[in-house]
C-alpha cells in the first residue's frame, strides 16, 4: 500500500481519532496539485529548484517533481 493509499484510509475510517483524519485529509490535499497550481508550477519552473516551487505552492517536493516530470518540463532541466 502507498502511503497515498494510507493517509486515504485513515481519512475516511470512523474509528481513527478526528484529529488524525484531518491530518491525512490536509496531506492528501497538500500532495495535490490545482489547475492553478499547476500553471504556476510551469511558470515558476525556469527560474527556481523544485524545493523552491514546493515552498512557493506549499506542496512536497516529490509532486512538483512529479508534475514537471508529467509535463515535460523535467527532461528539458536536465537537458538545458
Amino acid at each position: 500500500m502507498t502511503a497515498k493509499q494510507q493517509l486515504y484510509q485513515i481519512a475516511v475510517d470512523d474509528s481513527q481519532p478526528l484529529e488524525e483524519r484531518y491530518a491525512a485529509a490536509r496531506e492528501l490535499q497538500r500532495r495535490t496539485l490545482s489547475s492553478r497550481k499547476v500553471y504556476d508550477l510551469i511558470r515558476l519552473w525556469p527560474y527556481h529548484t523544485p524545493s523552491e516551487i514546493a515552498d512557493m505552492l506549499d506542496v512536497t517536493v516529490p509532486t512538483v517533481v512529479g508534475v514537471a516530470s508529467q509535463y515535460g518540463l523535467w527532461q528539458r532541466r536536465l537537458s538545458g
